[in-house]
């Protein structure tokens, strides 16, 4: 009975221990996720997007400002790892959106000559950054200057 009852208080020992690391895992997890989501949920603006934080005005000026990300924790070797993300903003908004002709076409909603014009000269989401020589513009501020009503 003594062998039993030692062997019971053993594994509950055992399990006791288990239990706190599995809380410990736990609560490690969750304050993760947490920091995770907070960092997600938080906006950017035209005022918080700052060079400090990575993030360069390549056309200022313009009634589609576009924005480049480009994360700053990682070394100059493995820049070139990481493509840099882009982001417009306009005048109607100050919060900084992904850089997608599917955005663009949400922002202006009532503009189907816009619409039409971005699926003509823009095959692809990474074409939205072209630079057009010829003009010393943006592509995609020539395209938005010619076909939107001023």
């Amino acid at each position: 009975m003594r062998k039993k009852l030692k062997t019971i208080i053993i594994l509950t020992i055992k399990s006791i221990k288990k239990m706190k690391k599995m809380y410990l895992l736990l609560m490690l997890a969750g304050s993760l996720l947490t920091f995770t989501y907070n960092a997600a949920a938080q906006t950017v603006t035209s005022a918080t997007a700052t060079k400090e934080k990575g993030y360069t005005v390549i056309n200022p000026g313009e009634p589609i400002t576009i924005y480049k990300y480009h994360h700053l924790s990682h070394s100059p070797k493995e820049a070139e790892k990481y493509a840099p993300k882009y982001f417009f903003t306009t005048s109607s908004s100050d919060v900084l959106q992904e850089l997608t002709k599917m955005n663009l076409k949400k922002t202006f909603p009532n503009d189907h000559a816009f619409h039409d014009a971005l699926d003509v000269n823009f095959r692809e989401d990474k074409e939205l950054i072209n630079y057009d020589d010829f003009h010393k513009m943006y592509k995609l501020s020539r395209v938005y200057n010619t076909t939107v009503k001023q």
